[in-house]
């Protein structure tokens, strides 16, 4: 192939590449934040076969790869490492979540590449800022017509919804970012047209009525996200301005800040107002919540120091430290820093840290050495917005809703996207193999997505032998869902009538699924309780004595496990 049909190929590459990644940006806070399976690994497998597409198309040019790939690359061992030597409390959950990692750290790579050149800072920055303005006006009159529900749908997965997300908090998350990178980019275009124009009027604007919705939706830890990020917007655009700004024009800046939360704070409800103001008074149910899984996420951190007890497997690993909320299936730590810390172990944030050097080193260069006011404000803008959701994951987990994981990963790309030219390293032969690697893992991540889809179709059977019917031919094709085998040694066991023979066989294969379900997650302390109602039926009571303490010491609180303890205790001879 000549060079010039390589260049043109890898061209249209990257473009694909781009358009893909600027789409599945604007769609993924629409199906709930694509905090379903089905949604989440669908998001998953769209990023990174644009990744693939990226990276392939900087192969074909001969370039190697930025050296954050190394902390990337590194992230993503960890976690195959966890699974390898079974440091994981839920293996099968680990592998999982190295395709949203995988997913997300290719979006902060791949923008880090392709937002260098000004077209696509813009293009990234105008999408953020359109998706975060829709969902705002979305949020706000779906709040007027319904405030309790999501599509005009209310039910159990429905807690305090806003916008298209089933938390509020999380709808302020996302929008949060939006706000602060629109203020940024107004302030940056002024700077660059020597005044007021018609564009910074037009972006300060959508900044103010994304801050009002931000606010409309109550989120406390919200509140001190956006306030906190506003003080560090206002610092960085003191940095940027020593280099022209007057000091006039940073009084201005921070006058602009003031202004921008006392406006959204004056249009909200009185109510909302009262709402907010608790984040500075004693901590209500919910606070209370939050700072128990606080305690008892430092106490699992503690007791796994260096490896963590395995990316996404905080939920099997949680329940034994839990003090109490029994009734509560814990599945995050309400705060994305300690639920890494725990996963992760101290040599995931060591990576983490390596990563973050790595990306700063950019933001640095385009503060130090960028000469065009509009695009050092997308910079300063998109820093600021992942700053805005750090603090606001101190006290939340919007980093495990795929939108918002999405949106955050592609601002940090997009703030250390350098001026220079980047150090490459690998040449052609490692991005060749990256682009392989991501292929192959989105191919996974699509496979995964199929697999929730046939498991969701599965389990609305209501009938027993169809259901079991449904979940065999969805097992057959995806044998890695535990949820599944749960679900299906269930369905067994309540299916064990007709005779001796026939219920025997199905409570043999009921204990069959559990075990492979626990298998692939190994500290479940529900499935451990299933496997013990299901030995006790077969009259096995040594193991069923065995498998319920194992499942009241992995679950501790939970209220099923106990009054299945007791009612095993009571019918034992």
């Amino acid at each position: 192939m000549t060079e010039p049909r390589r260049d043109a190929i890898g061209r249209t590459l990257a473009t694909v590449a781009q358009g893909l990644l600027l789409a599945a940006l604007a769609a993924a806070p629409w199906p709930y934040g694509c905090a379903e399976d089905a949604a989440r690994y669908t998001l998953a497998a769209v990023v990174l076969l644009a990744g693939a597409l990226s990276t392939a198309a900087g192969a074909l040019r001969g370039e190697g790869l930025v050296t954050a790939y190394r902390p990337a690359l590194a992230l993503l061992g960890l976690g195959a490492a966890q699974v390898a030597l079974g440091s994981s409390a839920a293996p099968a959950w680990t592998a999982e979540a190295l395709l949203v990692w995988a997913a997300m750290l290719g979006v902060t790579l791949v923008w880090n590449e392709r937002a260098r050149a000004r077209p696509a800072a813009a293009a990234l920055a105008r999408t953020a800022i359109g998706v975060c303005a829709a969902q705002a006006v979305f949020g706000a009159v779906q709040w007027s017509l319904g405030p309790d529900r999501i599509y005009g749908h209310a039910g159990a997965f429905v807690t305090t919804p806003f916008g298209s997300f089933v938390d509020h908090n999380h709808f302020a998350g996302f929008l949060e970012m939006g706000a602060l990178l629109a203020f940024a980019m107004a302030a940056g275009e002024a700077q660059r047209d020597g005044g007021v124009s018609p564009r910074a009027v037009v972006l300060g604007g959508l900044g103010l009525g994304i801050t009002a919705a931000h606010l409309a939706s109550r989120s406390r830890g919200g509140l001190l996200a956006l306030a906190t990020a506003l003080v560090l917007l206002v610092v960085l655009r003191g940095a940027v301005g020593r280099r022209g700004a007057t000091p006039r024009g940073r009084v201005l800046a921070a006058a602009s800040a003031v202004i921008a939360l006392a406006f959204g704070l004056a249009v909200i409800p009185s109510a909302t107002r009262s709402h907010l103001a608790s984040l500075l008074g004693r901590p209500d149910a919910s606070g209370s919540y939050r700072v128990d899984m606080a305690r008892a996420s430092l106490r699992l951190a503690l007791a796994h120091p260096a490896l963590g007890v395995g990316l996404g497997a905080y939920p099997d690993a949680i329940p034994a430290l839990k003090p109490g909320h029994g009734e509560v299936r814990t599945t995050h730590a309400e705060s994305d820093v300690l639920e890494f810390l725990a996963e992760g172990g101290l040599l995931g944030l060591g990576l983490l840290a390596w990563l973050a050097a790595r990306l700063a080193e950019g933001f640095v260069d385009r503060l130090r050495h960028g000469r065009d006011p509009a695009r050092t404000g997308i910079a300063v803008g998109a820093a600021a917005g992942c700053a805005a959701l750090l603090v606001h994951s101190l006290v939340d987990f919007n980093l495990r809703i795929p939108s918002n994981a999405l949106l955050f990963a592609s601002l940090l790309g997009l703030a250390s996207a350098s001026r220079a030219e980047p150090r490459l390293w690998g040449g052609r032969t490692a991005s060749g193999a990256a682009a392989v690697l991501m292929l192959a893992l989105a191919a996974g991540a699509a496979w995964r997505a199929t697999g929730a889809r046939e498991l969701a179709r599965a389990l609305a059977a209501d009938d027993g032998p169809f259901r079991i019917a449904a979940l065999d031919r969805a097992l057959a094709r995806h044998p890695l869902l535990a949820e599944g085998w749960r679900a299906k040694g269930v369905a067994e066991a309540l299916a064990a009538r007709g005779g001796p023979r026939l219920a025997e066989a199905r409570l043999a294969a009921a204990d069959r699924d559990l075990a492979r379900a626990l298998r692939l997650r190994p500290q479940w302390g529900e499935a451990w309780a299933d496997r013990a109602w299901v030995e006790a039926a077969r009259g096995q009571g040594a193991a069923a004595r065995a498998s319920i303490a194992r499942a009241r010491s992995l679950d501790p609180t939970h209220p099923g496990i106990e009054a299945l303890a007791r009612r095993l205790s009571e019918a034992a001879p």
